[in-house]
């Protein structure tokens, strides 16, 4: 309550002046905040139910600061679901291949639990909210390919990939194989499921090495 109470008086002063004031940092605290409650409500509730009002009334946060970081409900809901996600992290090995394949590992490991539950929300709202989705993959998951990205292309350097390859759809088919093992399908036994896509990244990349 205290927080909201001095955040409904900076709103005013900025009211007031008709625009935030020069130079004055974003309250990160305030972000956190909102993210966290945007997250918890998400988790608790229908996805139709998680409004801006819901939101402010978890948080204690002003509906006025809240509209001045994110511009609508869809950016604030695209932002919250990315703060419980990290980019893919290398797991360096042998060869290009062996580093893909214990990077995902890694990655669907992360994915179990309370961010799964995070991911499908997201792709609910996504096949109910175009904009959303749109919102979502530019500012937020298409980054997170960045690494792999440039993995692929240090194996083709190195001649363990063909030049031709298209980086990108080579990242859609394996994406696509963890996406539906551990999101779609959630398997009951997430081992076996591990070891059935590592099967299958070993095909795209048997399409994918250099020929001589």
């Amino acid at each position: 309550m205290a927080e909201a109470v001095a955040d409904a008086g900076v709103d005013a002063a900025e009211d007031a002046a008709g625009r935030r004031s020069p130079g004055r940092p974003r309250d990160t605290t305030l972000e956190t905040a909102v993210l966290s409650a945007t997250v918890d409500l998400l988790l608790e509730r229908d996805t139709k139910e998680v409004t801006i009002a819901a939101i402010t009334e978890r948080s204690g946060v002003s509906r006025a600061a809240v509209y001045r970081r994110w511009a609508s409900r869809e950016e604030l809901l695209a932002a919250a679901l990315d703060s419980v996600r990290s980019g893919i992290e290398l797991a360096p090995a042998a060869t290009t291949l062996e580093t893909i394949l214990n990077s995902y590992e890694l990655a669907s490991v992360a994915v179990e639990g309370r961010v799964e539950t995070l991911v499908k929300k997201r792709v609910a709202l996504g096949l109910e909210n175009d904009e959303l989705r749109t919102l979502s993959w530019n500012r937020h998951v298409s980054r997170r390919r960045a690494t792999i990205a440039e993995l692929i292309r240090d194996g083709i350097e190195a001649g363990e990939i063909d030049a031709s390859v298209d980086v990108e759809a080579m990242i859609d088919l394996i994406n696509g194989l963890y996406y539906y093992q551990f999101v779609v399908r959630a398997p009951s036994d997430p081992a076996e499921a591990r070891s059935r896509v590592r099967a299958a990244v070993q095909l795209v990349w048997n399409g994918a090495m250099r020929r001589p």
